[in-house]
């Protein structure tokens, strides 16, 4: 079904208003739904060695479903390609995806040079070895047995040595190509402007010029004014950042929204962000993991943020390194995955954080806690069946990088999965804004972020998840950004039954 665009929509606004006055209703319906969470550790043999640090999935092979990528410290990547009922087999050595061994610290898929197939960035953090970009020359072959990745990084200009964290692969200049934001732990951020396949680092002289000790970074159009901005989370210390974009330029603008976590001691600092609608009003909202008090900011639909970790019971004061949203129950509320880690001392626990709409409750499944994460997690429905799974990655000598089937059973079928594409039918909408209403109404079932890095130090290429109750039929509102600001598409009376659970191929037309 072709979507209709628009540069403003009437139905957003109406529903944005009445929120507010309904979010009480709101959350009692849809707890409604709510049902109990139980994993399953599945292909344990395949997936059981330590040392695992990040980890994002993504459809390398264009087969239709997802594959996992993860990055070891002082090991290769490996890549898992998803054969279905098969299994998960490691193709990275096939696929020419050989990398230094060292400190391999983040991964990110993004199809930079907009030929149709994902290609990878991979990152160090020990001073020795250069990053690399993996270009995935799929499309050049015929024969699964040709899929082939090379190392371009050098050519394309992103090969360089230093302590890298969080990837983005980001239009940040709306002109249809990913560009890519490199945070660095011990010097000045970089943001590489793509240029028909090249990158040239222009943090400097349009004002992304980040000096302090980034780790994570989330891109969002927080302002709503239909570009994609950057909030970083800072280290030792050092404040946040809020890089507003506007006319061509970025300033930070943390302070005057007062969420740069001024007078931090140096023992603490943040690490991870994720970015979802956790409240069910239609905005999105940012979780920001840290060493001292996590920090959950509400969007308050005017360009400013409140800090409701406390009240909503996810103020969590230890070292949490990371977190990841995603609805693990479908009743319609974004629940909280969040990772603890403390050098030398193993046993920090994970929280898996259950949205009951007016506060949270750590449900975390005891199988899980036995055999949880210290670094990389990643929510993805890897199997189809219409519920999020669960990916680790553990880094300490007795952990492992374990995948955990999802069992629900009350409201797995309830759902939709929204795969963005451009009008070529390729990824490369990262930071777009997906909303599912019920078919013919205002009511909205959800409303997400098309990834634009997550988890730890990665970034997916996947679809949205979003749950969809008892609806038999949605309508769905993709807001993507423009040179001439926001730009909504509609995909009207979708038909649930007839997806199988297979993701619903939005494409953005010009």
């Amino acid at each position: 079904m072709l979507g209709k665009s628009k540069l403003s929509s009437e139905r957003s606004r109406k529903f944005l208003s009445l929120c507010c006055a309904n979010l009480i209703l709101v959350i009692v319906t849809l707890n409604a739904y709510a049902a109990d969470v139980e994993f399953t550790a599945v292909h344990t043999d395949t997936f059981s060695d330590p040392f695992g640090q990040s980890n994002a999935w993504g459809d390398y092979d264009n087969d239709g479903d997802l594959d996992l990528a993860i990055v070891f410290l002082n090991g290769p990547l490996r890549l898992y390609e998803n054969r279905g009922a098969d299994g998960f087999v490691d193709v990275g050595n096939s696929v020419n995806l050989i990398t230094n061994p060292g400190n391999a610290r983040a991964v990110a898929w993004g199809d930079y040079d907009g030929d149709g197939d994902l290609d990878m960035y991979i990152a160090y953090a020990d001073g020795v070895n250069p990053n690399v970009l993996m270009e995935n020359q799929s499309s050049n072959h015929f024969e699964p047995s040709q899929k082939i990745f090379v190392d371009v990084g050098v050519e394309k200009g992103v090969s360089f040595i230093g302590a890298t964290r969080q990837l983005n692969f980001v239009d940040y200049d709306a002109d249809g190509d990913l560009d890519l934001h490199v945070a660095l732990r011990t010097s000045t951020n970089r943001l590489y402007q793509n240029n028909e396949g090249i990158f040239t680092n222009v943090a400097r002289q349009i004002g992304f010029f980040e000096p302090r000790r980034t780790v994570g970074a989330c891109w969002f159009d927080m302002d709503s004014d239909g570009d994609l901005d950057a909030f970083t989370t800072n280290q030792s210390g050092d404040r946040d950042g809020m890089y507003k974009y506007e006319d061509g330029r970025f300033s930070d603008v943390a302070m005057e929204l007062n969420i740069d976590q001024a007078r931090r001691p140096l023992i603490d600092g943040g690490v991870g962000c994720a970015i979802t609608d956790f409240d069910a009003d239609g905005d999105l909202d940012l979780y920001v993991a840290e060493y001292g008090d996590d920090s959950l900011f509400r969007n308050n639909g005017d360009g400013s943020f409140t800090d409701v970790a406390r009240q909503m019971g996810v103020a969590t004061h230890d070292h949490i390194v990371t977190g990841v949203w995603g609805d693990v129950n479908n009743d319609g509320l974004p629940d909280l995955y969040i990772v603890g880690y403390v050098s030398g001392e193993p046993g920090t626990p994970d929280y898996l954080y259950i949205n009951k709409g007016d506060h949270f409750e750590n449900q975390i499944p005891n199988n899980v806690m036995a055999n949880d994460t210290d670094h990389g997690v990643q929510f993805a429905d890897y199997d189809q069946d219409g519920d999020l799974d669960l990916s680790l990655a553990a880094n300490d000598p007795s952990g492992s990088h374990y995948l955990f089937r999802n069992d629900l059973t009350e409201n797995r079928a309830q759902s939709i999965q929204v795969l963005v594409l451009n009008e070529d039918g390729h990824q490369v909408m990262a930071g777009s804004e997906v909303r599912v209403f019920r078919a013919g109404s205002d009511k909205l079932l959800g409303t997400r972020l098309v990834d634009t890095g997550s988890g730890y130090n990665s970034q997916n290429s996947k679809p949205v998840h979003i749950a969809t109750l008892d609806a038999e039929s949605v309508d769905i509102e993709v807001t993507t950004m423009s040179s001439n600001g926001r730009r909504l598409t509609y995909f009207r009376s979708v038909e649930l039954s007839g997806l199988s659970n297979k993701p619903f191929q939005a494409r953005i037309l010009p």
